[in-house]
């Protein structure tokens, strides 16, 4: 993997940006996130009033376990997806032309052909994730391709002048490699983010299932804090490389090089969700650069929020992907630089402000 710096938030432009939010003509602290969300992007790009923000949105396209028993569809349904991507026609690409986000689709594994869908960027590794039930998800070379793709990607959209990009994958059968990542990760039992079902196995079953599989390739970690830098970025590795795949593999990488570019990334469901842990696990300065959006009745998106210790702010009970979720999440990026930017402060309205309340010492009447 190559290396690649990322530093913390500019305080001194973010201590600048919350003396003015503490001013808008408004009950200090009273909108809450969209404050913390500009007082962030002060600190991510080093400016006390950002504004105008640059918009994209990355979706990679990947099938899973393409040799697992499971496999009946054989990648027709992602390819459905896909092309629909690349006629113009998915909720995500109208999301996101009111933002004027320009929106890139990769395809790196998808099972089947899509050389005739000529508005995918075509960057096709191998044709789908292995089932770890067999062998490892990616060899080590194709893990090595997938996230340099991913830093490449980085480097892509910040020559572009892009800021905030939203994250998204399409692709079948990322349930499993999900929940392994995020469970190695987070320390969580697979008890605690499988779902029960009427028929068939029992959740412990299921789990026990699961562990006979994976086991054999010492992906857990008993304590990841106890490990140096170079062991935790190697665990985090070997773990994508075992169970994770290529999408996650790529979107650690560009998640990684959009935090080294100063660039944020919006984040949604479960994949995007396995790969900002891997990311933030490999280099811990990478959460100042994340936002969630999206949140899902789902126990492995769940456990990733908890982990991170973030609360997605859209509750729409979205039963789809593809970047949704994380492309509506920019609409809050958005509104958090309208309040910056269009509100006034007290002495811009020529408002008087009061002389005590929660606002006593921070709300001024003159500059």
């Amino acid at each position: 993997m190559r290396t690649f710096t990322i530093e913390p938030l500019h305080a001194p432009s973010m201590e600048a940006c919350r003396l003015r939010i503490d001013n808008l003509t408004k009950p200090i602290y009273s909108l809450a996130t969209l404050e913390l969300i500009a007082e962030r992007f002060a600190g991510i790009l080093a400016d006390p009033q950002p504004n105008h923000l640059r918009y994209g949105v990355l979706v990679v396209a990947t099938d899973h376990l393409v040799d697992g028993p499971q496999n009946n569809q054989h990648g027709s349904e992602s390819y459905e997806a896909i092309k629909r991507f690349n006629e113009g026609r998915t909720a995500t690409q109208g999301a996101a032309s009111k933002l004027n986000a320009a929106v890139h689709v990769v395809n790196i594994g998808l099972e089947q052909d899509t050389t005739d869908l000529t508005n995918i960027d075509q960057q096709v590794i191998r044709k789908g994730s292995h089932f770890f039930g067999v062998e490892p998800v990616i060899s080590r070379d194709e893990l090595e391709a997938s996230l340099e793709l991913g830093f490449t990607y980085a480097d892509k959209l910040h020559q572009d002048g892009l800021q905030v990009v939203a994250i998204g994958n399409v692709g079948e059968r990322a349930f499993l490699d999900s929940l392994v990542t995020t469970a190695t990760i987070t320390g969580c039992a697979y008890n605690d983010i499988l779902v029960h079902t009427e028929c068939g196995p029992t959740i412990e079953q299921r789990a026990a299932h699961i562990h006979s599989f994976v086991d054999r390739f010492n992906i857990a970690v008993d304590d990841w804090s106890a490990l140096s830098e170079s062991e935790r970025r190697d665990a985090v590795l070997h773990l994508i490389a075992v169970a994770g795949g290529l999408d996650i593999a790529f979107l650690t990488g560009f998640i990684l090089g959009a935090a080294s570019h100063r660039m944020a990334v919006v984040f949604d469901n479960a994949v995007t969700g396995a790969a900002v842990l891997a990311a933030v696990t490999i280099e811990p300065l990478v959460k100042d650069y994340i936002f969630p959006s999206a949140a899902y009745e789902e126990p492995i998106h769940k456990e990733q929020c908890r982990f991170l210790g973030v609360k997605p702010c859209l509750h729409y009970n979205l039963q789809i992907d593809e970047a949704l979720g994380a492309t509506m999440g920019l609409s809050i990026i958005d509104a958090s630089m309208h309040m910056l930017n269009d509100m006034k402060t007290f002495v811009e309205a020529e408002v008087k402000a009061a002389e005590d309340g929660a606002g006593k010492g921070r709300q001024k009447n003159k500059e």
